[in-house]
């Protein structure tokens, strides 16, 4: 039986990756040309990772939000709960299936698996 995830983008998910991302210095130069290392202030720092996040939403990535489901009904249920918890983009319901085009695992000679939306597969 197939597996079923939630994938897309959340805001609370920008923000953790930024906070992740962002550095909390920057690099300017010096009477003499060289490098050095400036600490950023708490705002300048609240300031970055709120740009970068905003960044993260305009784009086109996509990551998987939650751990998989054995049925799409509680894959539906989650993209609701997260729709009405903040902003969000992109949510899509996947399924983990045979990759058909993929060569099989050599070691175990099992099949390769990939996430294909719901459409695709014809679950939707």
């Amino acid at each position: 039986m197939s597996t079923f995830a939630v994938f897309g983008m959340t805001r609370d998910f920008a923000m953790f990756e930024a906070r992740k991302k962002t550095p909390t210095h920057r690099f300017e130069k010096d009477k003499g040309g060289q490098p050095r290392r400036v600490e950023l202030t708490q705002d300048e720092w609240e300031a970055a990772v709120i740009a970068r996040a905003e960044s993260i939403m305009e784009g086109a990535r996509v990551v998987q939000l939650c751990r998989p489901f054995d049925a799409p009904q509680f894959a539906k249920d989650f993209v609701a709960l997260a729709r009405r918890r903040g902003e969000c983009r992109d949510m899509d319901i996947r399924a983990r299936v045979p990759d058909k085009s993929a060569p099989p695992n050599k070691r175990t000679g099992k099949p390769a698996m990939t996430w294909k939306p719901l459409a695709e597969i014809g679950l939707a």
